[in-house]
């Protein structure tokens, strides 16, 4: 008896996945992440929020970025509402946690920078060179991963002319700032460009269930491209039986652009799982929908942040 519930549990997953290549087929290429520029100036000694220098260099991030595809929003535009606009010397802490908190629309990247911006005068002449250094991150707001870092320094920059005032040097220091900052930017694009890059090659979900038959793919014949930004998703399953629990969790490993899945807590009727996948919450949601639809389980999908909440509706 149990090798033939085991072989029809296979042929309802490569049925199941023969339906998801269809469902989802022309909606495969994923929109490239939301971005968000911040710049952090907790450190006394860095260039502060408000400072033209920083002006133009947020500014010159956000440019590049958006020119290579990406959509960019200002943090002032769509975090207003619950926080104080042009607060100073804030930590990545309290970035991270107004990045979290936009919701409209859900951001995906923060870009965080700082700007170190001094002159230093010749020890032999009266020269003045200024020296402008700024390093940048790329994080994952919902998982905190560290998607990639670039600092451009010990640049040689032109010196300042003779009796140039405070004015003089803000308008020379950010022009040089701004420059620098473009280096910065490709180098921070160009590194998230290799992290959303779609990856070619057979249905990972597909090979990982024993006997399912791989998905047919809507971009050609030799494999599907699973491109978006890698993200993690926590699944909880409540009131769910243990042989739902397991099904579930191999319907999940046989989702299109399935990553790597990782058990968190499990009990009697609750199972939780850390779910890597480079599909976006849209996708997943409809998947997780599906799933109960094919295991014939009544049951509701909520979803909050980065967490999917699967309860199992009992009925007589």
């Amino acid at each position: 008896m149990l090798p033939i519930r085991a072989a029809a549990r296979r042929t309802a997953l490569a049925a199941f996945s023969l339906g998801l290549a269809f469902v989802a087929g022309p909606a495969l290429a994923q929109p490239k992440p939301t971005v968000v520029v911040m710049g952090e100036d907790a450190d006394e000694d860095s260039v502060p929020r408000g400072n033209r220098i920083f002006q133009r260099v947020i500014a010159e991030l956000s440019e590049t970025m958006n020119l290579r595809g990406y959509n960019v929003y200002d943090e002032t535009a769509v975090a207003m509402g619950f926080t104080q606009p042009n607060r100073v010397r804030r930590r990545d802490a309290e970035l991270i946690e107004v990045a979290r908190a936009v919701s409209s629309p859900p951001l995906d990247v923060v870009a965080v920078f700082q700007i170190y911006a001094s002159a230093t005068k010749s020890a032999y002449s009266d020269i003045v060179r200024p020296e402008v250094r700024i390093p940048g991150r790329l994080l994952n707001v919902r998982t905190g991963q560290s998607l990639g870092s670039f600092e451009v320094a010990g640049v040689q920059l032109p010196p300042l002319p003779q009796g140039c005032d405070r004015e003089c040097l803000l308008e020379r220091v950010g022009a040089e700032a701004k420059v620098i900052t473009g280096d910065v930017a490709a180098a921070l694009t160009a590194k998230l460009d290799g992290v959303v890059a779609p990856r070619r090659g057979a249905d990972p979900g597909a090979a990982s269930v024993p006997g399912a038959v791989a998905a047919p793919v809507a971009g050609g014949p030799t494999g599907e491209a699973c491109g978006g930004l890698p993200t993690a998703y926590v699944v909880r399953l409540n009131g769910f039986s243990a042989q739902e629990v397991q099904a579930a969790e191999e319907y999940m490993a046989a989702f299109r652009c399935y990553e790597h899945h990782r058990p968190v807590r499990s009990g009697a009727s609750a199972a939780e799982y850390w779910y890597e996948t480079r599909s976006d919450s849209a996708r997943l949601g409809r998947n997780l929908r599906l799933m109960l639809e094919h295991m014939s389980a009544p049951g509701q999908v909520q979803f909050s942040g980065n967490t999917f909440v699967l309860s199992r509706v009992a009925t007589r």
